[in-house]
């Protein structure tokens, strides 16, 4: 697998959502390298908005906006500064940063800037991503769930371990999802990762946990052979520490969504690795329902969405 320094558009806020991320960042990429581009919105109050028709009004509601501007964006790189000097660190980092005011919906913003450009995911924290009838309020995370063509890793907790865990479906949305994993997984350092799929009800398949090797082994249905062969292809070009990585088989009367949620409480997991369905004409729904309880439910973890 060809080697890939992991490209981040950390789309940055100040205060505690903006330093959750960095807390992650650093606690993930500690000893590794990463290539990091900081994307801050100046959001300008509605106030500076409004044109005047007094010719003198208007004069200096052009002053103060650029004024207002030229502040946020002085206290945003003073803040930069420090994050860098603390980033650096215990990393090797290679970072840009923009920023931009924004008049309008900066989920649009976002989406329009990533357009043509190849990040390896978007990193946000999260803003009350709650049940499925919420999607419709139209908050900055919900609008990038729904619209993203890039990966999104949507940052929430406040304390975070190197705990990974992988969920996937058998076929080619799972391959993706693994393949995705394991090329950030092969630029850390020190991680332990499970790769967890929940079988069918009527899948002649055992549970299990333990190594892959030894998985391919058991009676196992011959689909779920065949993609955990292709699987082990993919670990072997990521050259992969064996003792870091761990599969786990198991089944659920309830479905996915709570073997997933009872497996990252169980195994102290702080990151989970999740894909998406494709979009269509109800974008709220088919984020996959499995997806969308996970994220509704996951409050305390850091989740990455492979679309």
């Amino acid at each position: 697998m060809e080697e890939l320094v992991p490209h981040l558009l950390c789309c940055y806020t100040k205060g505690h959502f903006g330093q959750r991320i960095i807390s992650y960042l650093k606690k993930l990429f500690e000893g590794s390298r990463l290539n990091l581009t900081f994307y801050h919105l100046i959001e300008i109050p509605q106030s500076l908005l409004l044109p005047s028709r007094d010719y003198l009004k208007e004069i200096q509601r052009e002053e103060e906006l650029e004024k207002f501007i030229k502040c946020e964006r002085e206290s945003f790189l003073k803040e930069l500064g420090e994050i860098l000097e603390d980033l650096r660190k215990v990393m090797d980092l290679e970072t840009t940063f923009i920023v931009e005011p924004v008049e309008g919906d900066k989920a649009e913003k976002v989406l329009q800037f990533v357009k043509g450009r190849d990040f390896t995911a978007i990193v946000m924290g999260k803003r009350g991503l709650g049940k499925l009838a919420s999607i419709w309020a139209g908050s900055f995370s919900q609008k990038m769930l729904l619209y993203s063509f890039l990966p999104l890793w949507i940052v929430r907790n406040k304390v975070f371990n190197r705990n990974i865990l992988v969920a996937f479906d058998l076929g080619e949305r799972g391959l993706r999802v693994i393949d995705y994993a394991l090329k950030i997984l092969s630029q850390l350092i020190d991680y332990r990762v499970t790769f967890f799929h929940c079988l069918g009800l009527i899948s002649k398949s055992p549970s299990y946990e333990g190594s892959l090797e030894d998985l391919l082994h058991y009676e196992i249905s011959p689909d779920l052979k065949e993609f955990l062969l292709r699987v082990q292809t993919l670990i072997s070009k990521a050259k992969l520490p064996q003792e870091k990585i761990n599969f786990k088989l198991t089944s659920s009367f309830l479905g996915a969504a709570p073997a997933i949620i009872r497996e990252v409480k169980r195994g102290e997991f702080t990151t989970v690795v999740i894909g998406r369905r494709g979009r269509g004409g109800f974008p709220g729904l088919l984020l996959g329902s499995v997806s969308s309880k996970l994220i509704s439910s996951l409050e305390s973890e850091a989740i990455w969405i492979v679309p």
